[in-house]
């Protein structure tokens, strides 16, 4: 529930605090009860194991160098926001990592890395007839390894991801790509034609990681093969009407007939009583034929008495 107060996060009594794309959203606190899946249930036993072996493996004068070391790590900027790690967060933050890479963890500090621009430029994803949807990455000069996060394929109109789950590390690249469909497929299966798919990466060295960066791109329909081409060929030139062709003779611009004016002349008589008996009969109204007609009967004596006057 969106809720209208001061920027927060974190839990406070029954209620819990988060941010959302619409602003300070609350929810009542509750235990997660879910099953978790196999790569979850994996990562949560490298955080634990991490940190259990803080205070049961590691030595007090190795925790001390964890607790200097840490004062120059950042912790991740939250509502505009950040603080320097503890040496327990900071080891955890590196032996999680190599844990999840497959790696063995450290008890020493690892010396701090400054990664240079992500060699990751573009997704692109190719529909072939043949090997169906191809996912590659257009991979330049690497010196680290690779993480490959993803999520499942979503609508086109999406236009960031939400949650990103990690998939493995980029492979050996060939012609400048690497081909990522094996390790994005095993996760979330074959993406449909139109669907888009967002790819994060990430540079790692040491337990290590760089900043992510995310690319996307939509499936394209499949092609259509060679068969379907003609038939669709020949459906359109069947549905398209023949053209007729134009004779010379019906180019010709047939001129239009034209007509002399004619003076149609009158009298002034002629026109006076014209004026006089111009009269609209109103339909609307009631005994309009008798009065009309009357008025006409009238006009015709006025008219008899003036040509009796002249003679």
């Amino acid at each position: 529930m969106k809720i209208l107060t001061s920027p927060r996060t974190g839990s406070l009594g029954a209620e819990t605090y988060y941010q959302s794309p619409f602003g300070v959203c609350a929810r009542r606190r509750t235990v997660p009860r879910d099953r978790p899946s196999e790569r979850k249930a994996a990562a949560r036993s490298y955080f634990g194991i991490s940190s259990r072996e803080w205070g049961l493996k590691l030595s007090e004068a190795q925790r001390e160098r964890w607790n200097a070391a840490a004062l120059h790590v950042p912790s991740r900027p939250w509502m505009g926001q950040y603080s320097h790690l503890s040496g327990q967060q900071f080891c955890v933050q590196i032996n999680s990592t190599l844990r999840g890479l497959g790696l063995a963890p450290v008890e020493e500090p690892p010396a701090p890395v400054v990664f240079g621009p992500n060699p990751v430029t573009g997704l692109e994803i190719v529909n072939d007839a043949e090997d169906e949807v191809r996912l590659r990455l257009n991979v330049g000069a690497t010196h680290e390894d690779i993480m490959v996060f993803g999520q499942p394929p979503c609508s086109a109109g999406r236009m960031k991801p939400r949650r990103v789950y990690y998939l493995g590390l980029l492979g050996p690249s060939q012609n400048g790509q690497s081909d990522i469909t094996d390790l994005y497929t095993a996760r979330f299966g074959r993406p449909a034609p139109g669907q888009k798919v967002f790819i994060a990466v990430a540079q790692t060295r040491n337990g290590w990681k760089g900043q992510s960066r995310v690319h996307n791109a939509i499936v394209p329909p499949p092609p259509m093969l060679k068969s379907q081409q003609a038939a669709e060929t020949a459906r359109v030139k069947k549905s398209k009407p023949a053209a007729a062709p134009i004779s010379t003779a019906a180019r010709k611009t047939v001129p239009s007939p034209s007509f002399r004016a004619m003076y149609k002349g009158s009298t002034s008589e002629a026109r006076q009583g014209y004026t006089e008996n111009k009269h609209e009969t109103p339909l609307s109204l009631l005994c309009t034929p008798v009065v009309h007609g009357l008025i006409g009967a009238l006009g015709w004596l006025g008219r008899l008495g003036r040509v009796w006057a002249r003679a």
